[in-house]
């Protein structure tokens, strides 16, 4: 089931699209990424920014 989480720290997550509302959130305001694991670790997504951020 796809969800949406925040990547900044506060393992913030949505059912639906939106940024994060965290206080004190790196990613404060920011765009939730869209996530589709169903172990709930959200491992897909932190892979994905890994390689993003390693090119």
């Amino acid at each position: 089931m796809q969800h949406f989480v925040c990547t900044g720290g506060c393992d913030g997550e949505s059912s639906t699209p939106g940024v994060c509302q965290s206080e004190g959130c790196e990613k404060e305001g920011e765009p939730l990424t869209a996530c589709s694991c169903e172990d709930g670790l959200h491992e897909e997504t932190e892979e994905k920014e890994t390689s993003d951020d390693g090119e």
